[in-house]
């Protein structure tokens, strides 16, 4: 449809129509997790910068983050536009499934029955001996239980976990509560959340579950749903604008003030980050069009990462496992920062290969499935 001037002049986001700032989004939030993991190969002995760049690179962690808050942003207006419609539950729980399930299920069948008997070695060993709680999404629950990382090349599969039980039960109630309702929810739950993870935070049991079991993450896929609520209204969008600009530069400075005394001060900054990028979002779906910040995150580059987001954040640990620096020291140049630069692009490429191809060789036969199911409103094409 052509657009008019006024068209132009209008926010970036509208419930009508898909959003490409929210693929950029997504290819930003799978840059920033992919270069974490990545930099953390490197010897950060082997030169001032290697060490300075491993360091800056620790923020890369946090854009787990800013998955779920997407992720709660996205299936909430998914949900949103379904009420209502025949087969609502039956066609969520089937597109997420189509979406999700045979990506994740092939790469545990690869992983824990295929590489071992075609390569040996120990890589997959842990993941062997616990596999029972990855085929049900609850190794998030056993790393809690257990206080120690326990799946090797599968340890990231938790995030995947804390997302399957959101949308078990993220559907009821949305059902069941009116917008508004649901984000006074949304607020409780994430008040909640930050009670219970200061409580917990101390405890010295409890160090892995604080960062993995749903309980402690679901208020980023809550803050992302609070958001989906008030914009729903065009009353807020006025208000959001005006006060989520001042709302993110106050999150930055206190975590910056915070960060000068190296501790996790009762889980106070993971609920600072998760808000930060949560007002974030807010200031780029409402960003008029023909400004920067749409510009930013709709060029092609970080919609391309988005796109295949899902794909590169399930094989990336896999195929560090298999391909540490130390396995390919004797192949790179002998200048520590040119063989990191080697190493981190070479392997970024690699993952992104892989996701490329799993994404159009398999996942899309199995999307093209959802249209079955389309009941529930038009999901995002890369959501």
């Amino acid at each position: 449809m052509k657009q008019t001037p006024q068209d132009n002049d209008g926010p970036v986001w509208s419930p009508e129509s898909h959003c490409l700032a929210l693929d950029g989004l997504r290819g930003l939030a799978i840059l920033m997790v992919t270069l974490y993991r990545l930099c953390k190969e490197l010897d950060r002995t082997g030169h001032p910068i290697i060490a300075v760049v491993q360091s800056a690179s620790q923020l890369g962690g946090r854009g787990v983050d800013l998955f779920f808050v997407l992720s709660g942003f996205l299936i909430t207006g998914i949900l949103f536009r379904a009420k209502g419609k025949p087969n609502y539950f039956r066609n969520f729980i089937a597109r997420r499934s189509l979406r999700i399930f045979p990506l994740y299920f092939a790469s545990l069948a690869i992983g824990l029955w295929v590489l071992p008997s075609l390569l040996g070695g120990h890589a997959f060993e842990k993941a062997q001996s616990e596999q029972a709680y990855l085929w049900t999404y609850t190794s998030n629950i056993r790393v809690s239980w257990l206080n120690d990382w326990c799946f090797g090349p599968f340890d990231h599969f938790w995030s995947l976990a804390v997302e399957e039980h959101f949308y078990l039960v993220w559907p009821a109630i949305v059902m069941l509560l009116p917008v508004k309702r649901l984000g006074w929810f949304c607020v409780f739950t994430v008040a909640a959340v930050a009670i219970a993870r200061a409580l917990a935070d101390p405890i010295a049991s409890l160090d892995v579950a604080v960062d993995v079991l749903t309980i402690f993450r679901i208020d980023a896929l809550c803050l992302g749903a609070l958001l989906a609520a008030l914009l729903q209204s065009k009353v807020h969008h006025d208000q959001i604008r005006r006060i989520a600009p001042f709302a993110a530069i106050g999150f930055i400075a206190i975590l910056i003030f915070i960060s000068m005394f190296g501790t996790r001060m009762f889980g106070v900054p993971a609920l600072l980050v998760r808000t930060f990028f949560m007002a974030g979002m807010a200031i780029v779906l409402l960003s008029p069009k023909r400004s920067l910040l749409p510009w930013i995150f709709e060029n092609p580059a970080l919609r391309f990462l988005g796109k295949y987001s899902y794909g590169m954040y399930v094989v990336q640990l896999p195929v560090v496992t298999l391909l540490p620096l130390a396995s390919l020291v004797a192949y790179l140049p002998s200048h520590p920062i040119l063989s990191s630069i080697l190493y981190v692009s070479s392997i970024f490429g690699l993952i992104t290969l892989i996701a490329f191809l799993s994404f159009h060789l398999f996942e899309s036969h199995f999307l093209r499935l959802k249209t079955r199911f389309d009941g529930v409103g038009a999901s995002p094409p890369s959501a």
